[in-house]
């Protein structure tokens, strides 16, 4: 087939911060901006590649495994294309190689697994790309022994977090730390990590005192009288940002000092946004009943009230406003929340989609709050929001301003409750807390255009 032809490069407006990482991880830091090579390029560059595979199959068999790495081209030349099912196609075809070589459960194969989840997100297929995921992990961990399978652990437990499936990503932090403990103690400084993504997945889920999970940080430091400066700062900060999250300045302002004094940094630092989750409105949502239609044995329709909801499940209704916002500041931040429960409710989606950034909302929700002309994902991009704000020296948010935005009033509007609710890590001056103003923040409602690496 001849791909030859054409005018211009078909570009895929993807509303995900993903990029497929050079070295086969999940993802690196996305590349922004149109393609540079034109369709025909495109076309002359698959016509290539299927040659090369063609003659490396006619000298080398059918399932060589020098046709993988070619194959693993093609599928990212079909990605650009724009033809994704024939980049499944090649996708597929090098696993199948890599099978038919190395066993069906062969790590060789863990460069093509990111790619067909990379792949499924541009579908739009979550449960696939999370399917993707989970194979993935398995093989990782059927290859790998003891600690030599932690990084599986760890990378699982991150894309868990980063899909909203907290508690899933904090059970394979849980199997992580038991790890560790049974082959090098509860004192290993490789507990730092897990306990930190913990918090932070607690945090993320809007779940209170983070900081009682971490301080057994402060045990492994105590124990570690080599541990690196860089990693106890990280450590105290961590714990710092749970207590302001908590509202316990004093301990927060404690630990910040502390992590300065193991810092390499300079002394002045500025306000960081802290990955956080909050509902907007507790209230509205404690109170809210919700009734379920059902007949009887005479076939009429009776409306029975439901039992308590999750709180998963009542913040994800349709027809209402946003009643939480997530800033995730997570490695890879894709626009996809997957349910986190197994229980099934009827008209449940089992995954949804999320719009914004650094902030994110459900997009059926942010639907309440902008007129029909902006349903469209591209124009819903052309919006921004740009705000002006002090943050104070515990972290809250005060003077809020809205200094230019092209948005709908409510939107606006919502943006200023979110700020509200808030928390940065405070400006820091020789490692004590300080006020800082005229600190300024753009929400961004636009998909990035993703090239392949």
């Amino acid at each position: 087939m001849n791909y030859s032809s054409g005018i211009a490069l078909f570009v895929l407006l993807i509303p995900s911060s993903i990029a497929m990482a050079q070295n086969g991880g999940i993802a690196d830091a996305p590349s922004s901006g149109i393609l540079p090579a034109t369709e025909q390029d495109q076309g002359a560059a698959i016509d290539s590649l299927e040659s090369l595979i063609e003659s490396t199959s006619e000298e080398h068999g059918m399932f060589a495994p020098e046709l993988i790495e070619p194959l693993l081209q093609l599928g990212q030349a079909y990605v650009r294309y724009g033809d994704t099912e024939q980049a499944l196609e090649a996708l597929n075809r090098a696993q199948h190689i890599t099978h038919r070589n190395d066993g069906v459960y062969s790590p060789a194969q863990g460069t093509i697994l990111q790619r067909k989840t990379q792949l499924a997100l541009r579908l739009e297929d979550p449960l696939e790309a999370n399917k993707q995921q989970k194979f993935l992990f398995f093989i990782n961990t059927h290859n790998f022994e003891k600690l030599e399978a932690l990084p599986a652990y760890l990378e699982m437990a991150k894309w868990y977090m980063e899909t909203g499936q907290y508690h899933r990503s904090r059970k394979k932090l849980e199997e992580a730390i038991t790890l560790i403990e049974a082959s090098a103690g509860e004192s290993d400084l490789r507990l730092l990590e897990p306990l930190q993504l913990i918090a932070k997945s607690r945090r993320l889920q809007g779940v209170c005192c983070s900081e009682k999970y971490l301080s057994r940080i402060l045990d492994i430091i105590e124990n570690n009288q080599d541990i690196p400066a860089d990693t106890a700062a990280s450590a105290y900060a961590e714990l710092a940002d749970a207590y302001t999250i908590s509202g316990k300045f004093e301990e927060a302002a404690g630990f910040y000092s502390l992590a300065s004094q193991h810092s390499n940094t300079r002394q002045h630092q500025e306000p960081q946004m802290i990955a956080m989750s909050k509902q907007l409105d507790s209230r509205r949502n404690d109170n809210i009943k919700i009734y379920r239609p059902s007949n009887n044995l005479l076939d009429r329709y009776r409306y029975q009230p439901m039992d308590r909801r999750a709180l998963e499940e009542r913040l994800g209704l349709s027809e209402q406003p946003p009643q939480q916002f997530v800033l995730p500041l997570t490695e890879n931040t894709y626009d996809i929340r997957i349910r986190d429960t197994l229980e099934s409710t009827e008209n449940t989606e089992p995954s949804e989609k999320l719009v914004g950034d650094p902030f994110q909302f459900m997009f059926k929700h942010i639907k309440a709050v902008i007129p029909r002309s902006l349903y469209d994902e591209v124009k819903l991009a052309s919006i921004f929001i740009s705000l002006k704000f002090t943050v104070t020296k515990t972290g809250t948010i005060r003077d809020i301003e809205l200094e230019d935005s092209n948005a709908p009033i409510k939107l606006n509007r919502l943006m200023k409750q979110v700020m509200k609710k808030t928390r940065f890590r405070p400006a820091l001056v020789d490692g004590q807390p300080v006020a800082k103003h005229n600190v300024t923040l753009t929400q961004l409602f636009a998909p990035i255009l993703i090239e392949e690496n």
